[in-house]
């Protein structure tokens, strides 16, 4: 569906109730009987919140569009209370919000397929008049945006073929899945946006993501590990993640690897990966990420990427501020770059956290400003097999 399309659909509520209403009697139908197929066919389906079930596979024929509407309400609260978290000043927190157009929980074999699209009227949630730190995204808005699918202790999911335009939040939420296949997907989005994540992973295991396209206005793939409700070391873990064979394209981050507040990251590897935009690879760990009292908790571990081929502003950096202890940070392997950036590579611990065990290896282009790498409290990182030009 083209914005020409969008501009002048506008559906009544009644529409989108009789719509919501047609579509979840079929997925509860389905689901009744122990799973199948419920296909959404070709044409523009203005929908309220779906709830997606055990055995369900959400099919979108070709030309097919599940419309979510332009405003707050159009949404339900659908994500439980104890997942809305805060960091940081908790009145401007993006995820301070309950609002999804797909959501599911506690199911399995649960799929979204074929070669139609959800979408959603993203810039509609904000004023675009404004902008956020001076930048050309626009500013968070005051008023709550939904995320566009948000699946928590969900088992078996797949998503395959199709298009997830615009959403004005996280465009994906896994929380607590395992066994999550996607592939030849198309996240797109308003690059504008701020906050428009392509997928988040969060407390995720045995992920993959292959042959598949992100344009995001933020970051477009995040390995997260929220301890929310989750106290204890160990307790919230990503692991066991693939993504290969994916463009990403974004003002942000391509590849986001936690928060200083999370729990544990691990074993992932991102693989023949095609970026261009801002920053290839983050993991940034400042302050204002905290909630005062706060000092950090984050462990990262055997993380591999390989393949890269970079044009952008910056092909990594990692960070951690001043006064953050993480339990761990590091032991992250670099392998086959070919870059082309405005910025060095960044890697930088402090006293407390020194960024353990980096290795690069077989790297080779140009980097702008007169040196390769700016690194500090970096101990025992690695360089092997290295050709790579500081242009002026």
């Amino acid at each position: 569906m083209n914005d020409a399309t969008m501009a002048t659909l506008n559906p009544t509520p009644q529409n989108r109730i009789r719509e919501t209403e047609a579509i979840q009697s079929q997925i509860d139908a389905i689901a009744a009987k122990g799973g199948g197929r419920v296909i959404i066919p070709k044409g523009i389906h203005p929908c309220r919140t779906l709830y997606l079930k055990s055995g369900v596979e959400l099919h979108l024929e070709e030309g097919a569009v599940i419309l979510g509407g332009p405003k707050p309400e159009d949404y339900d609260d659908a994500i439980p209370v104890e997942m809305v978290y805060r960091y940081g000043d908790a009145n401007t927190a993006p995820t301070v919000t309950r609002k999804a157009l797909v959501f599911a929980e506690n199911a399995e074999n649960v799929a979204i397929t074929g070669k139609g699209a959800i979408q959603i009227d993203g810039p509609a949630f904000f004023d675009h008049g404004t902008s956020f730190g001076g930048g050309p995204a626009w500013d968070k808005p005051p008023w709550p945006r939904p995320r566009m699918v948000v699946m928590l202790r969900c088992r078996h999911v797949r998503f395959e073929d199709a298009t997830f335009k615009d959403c004005p939040l996280w465009t994906m939420w896994l929380r607590f899945c395992e066994d999550v296949a996607v592939s030849r997907i198309r996240i797109e989005a308003e690059q504008r946006m701020i906050n428009s994540d392509g997928i988040d992973f969060d407390g995720c295991r045995h992920v993959r993501v292959a042959d598949s396209s992100f344009k995001t206005g933020d970051d477009c793939v995040v390995l997260r590990a929220i301890r929310l409700g989750h106290p204890g070391e160990g307790t919230v873990v990503t692991e066991d993640v693939v993504v290969e064979n994916c463009s990403l394209d974004t003002p942000c981050q391509g590849v986001r690897i936690g928060c200083p507040s999370d729990d544990t990251v691990r074993d992932a590897v991102f693989r023949d990966i095609s970026f261009r935009g801002r920053n290839a690879i983050g993991s940034q760990q400042p302050r204002h990420y905290l909630n005062a009292g706060d000092n950090g908790y984050l462990r990262t571990a055997d993380i591999l990427f390989e393949n890269w081929t970079i044009r952008g502003e910056c092909p990594l950096e990692l960070f951690v501020g001043e006064g953050i202890a993480l339990r761990d940070f590091g032991h992250m392997t670099f392998r086959n770059f070919t870059v082309e950036t405005e910025r060095p590579f960044v890697v930088k611990g402090n006293e407390a956290t020194p960024v353990r065990e980096m290795r690069f290896e077989n790297i080779c282009g140009s980097v702008k400003g007169g040196k390769a790498f700016d690194v500090e409290h970096a101990p025992d990182i690695v360089f092997g097999s290295m050709d790579v030009t500081a242009r002026s």
